[in-house]
């Protein structure tokens, strides 16, 4: 119905392109226009015209300009000739001029349509990735993903092939062969047919095959195009991997508590942690695919990213911790030095640390500290990432070691954060935050965690002092006594 319907509009069109043509020659005519002046107002009308209908509605209006203006305006009157050449020169000139500037203008309404479509299709990406995130666990991703896209997009019909599950979804009133969706998880190019408003996309993540996604249109509905498939493969990619994670973390939760399946835990919270990293590289590649920057684009940009760099912490913290709890944990200690181990460069483990002054004391009394190189570098980064955070902006953070009759201490000293002597008790527990610094910097509560089971580890111990006016300032104590078969 829809096709039909063109003809006969642009039909409808090019009749009233002639009749204001004709209308605005017999205005002229009648006042005795000049053939300048006459040109001049077919060139005002022939220009909303190609802005508002189109280069061919434009073009039959243009060319009957020039036939009005050459039988009642150019010598000799009422006849289809000229008598000077320069005439001749003037017209062609004019239906130049006129067909170049339609031209432009077609071009210029099919940008301006074509951006209202793109922006419409970002709206509903925004949309569709709002209601993915909005999904509980455990229900089955795929299903509430061939919704959506009928849903929000108004598609005929969508498929989705899930490799990991070897199933397949389906939903809409057109129906798309199962075989053609698995086949097209195996394969990695993608395919569009315009014709038939039908797009497949397989599904990866990195190297890894995930599935397959197929999205017919449906008739007469053209808001789909290659960019807006590629879009919606991959949020759909993120909801996958983000449906493997929460199973990979029930997995792991359930298997921790056997210890024998000990390993399997920090496989599958490895797992269910870093696969969420991935969904950056998926969801940025979908913007670009979109090519086009706005505030919504921007907002989900931000989510993604907040929620990345939320889960790094979570992945580093928590594996952390999870080994540092073995019962098989076992120390490498090593005679470390501590002028060249407080020099090191530590800001590719600390963020935020290039917008302070780290100064470093060193008392020379005590040459090396006997410990584990690399988890004393972790409980290090750790209190000075810490520091770096809550502190106040530009203001110089204090790292000193200092040597005792019976152990060397590791101070870390920041200003603009005070600890009450409640929470201080308090901070050491595993995921525990002070409500006063929960809101002033982003955090999982498992970092002091993490350097206090070093500490116990080395057979030491770390506190906290804290003061409004002075700041706030953490310790960490290693005995002298620690033997190497520890």
């Amino acid at each position: 119905m829809m096709v039909s319907l063109q003809p006969a509009r642009r039909l409808l069109r090019v009749a009233a392109s002639t009749a204001m043509v004709a209308a605005i020659t017999w205005i002229a005519f009648a006042l005795h226009a000049k053939a300048f002046i006459a040109g001049f107002l077919y060139l005002l009308l022939v220009l909303p015209i190609a802005f508002v209908w189109g280069f061919i509605e434009a073009t039959v209006a243009s060319v009957a300009a020039i036939a009005c203006l050459d039988y009642f305006f150019t010598q000799p009157l009422f006849a289809l000739s000229m008598a000077d050449r320069q005439d001749w020169v003037a017209l062609g000139a004019f239906e130049a001029v006129v067909l170049v500037v339609s031209r432009l203008a077609s071009r210029l309404r099919h940008q301006a349509t074509e951006t209202v479509i793109q922006q419409t299709n970002i709206d509903r990406l925004y949309t569709m990735s709002r209601e993915l995130l909005l999904i509980p666990r455990g229900e089955p991703m795929g299903t509430h993903l061939t919704r959506l896209i009928l849903e929000v997009f108004g598609a005929g019909g969508a498929a989705l092939w899930n490799a990991r599950e070897e199933k397949l979804y389906a939903a809409g009133a057109q129906h798309i062969p199962d075989d053609e969706v698995r086949l097209a998880s195996l394969g990695e190019s993608r395919e569009d047919d315009r014709l038939l408003g039908k797009h497949t996309r397989p599904l990866s993540q990195g190297s890894r095959m995930i599935g397959a996604l197929c999205i017919l249109s449906g008739a007469g509905n053209d808001t789909i195009d290659w960019r807006t498939a590629d879009a919606i493969a991959s949020l759909a990619v993120i909801a996958l991997e983000r449906e493997h994670a929460f199973l990979a973390e029930s997995n792991a939760e359930a298997s921790r508590q056997n210890e024998r399946l000990r390993s399997a835990v920090l496989d599958g919270l490895a797992h269910a942690y870093k696969t969420p990293l991935a969904t950056i590289q998926a969801a940025s590649s979908g913007l670009l695919e979109i090519n086009r920057l706005d505030e919504v684009e921007k907002e989900l940009t931000i989510t993604i990213q907040v929620q990345a760099q939320h889960l790094a912490d979570l992945t580093t913290q928590t594996l952390q911790t999870a080994r540092l709890e073995a019962e098989h944990l076992k120390l490498r200690p090593e005679p470390v030095p501590l002028k060249s181990f407080l020099q090191s460069d530590w800001s590719p483990f600390v963020r935020g640390l290039e917008d302070h002054n780290l100064e470093i004391e060193t008392d020379e009394a005590g040459q090396s500290v006997w410990a584990d190189p690399k988890l004393l570098q972790m409980a290090m980064a750790q209190l000075l990432d810490n520091a770096s955070k809550y502190s106040r902006p530009a203001t110089t953070i204090q790292l000193r070691v200092s040597t005792t009759g019976s152990e060397t201490i590791f101070s870390v000293h920041n200003c603009g954060s005070y600890i009450s002597p409640v929470e201080q008790e308090r901070v050491f527990e595993r995921f525990y935050r002070s409500p006063e610094l929960r809101d002033a910097a982003p955090g999982t509560g498992i970092g002091l965690t993490v350097c206090k089971q070093i500490a116990e580890a080395h057979r030491g111990h770390i506190w906290v002092e804290s003061d409004p006016l002075a700041g706030t300032t953490f310790y960490l104590g290693l005995p002298h006594n620690l033997l190497e078969d520890t």
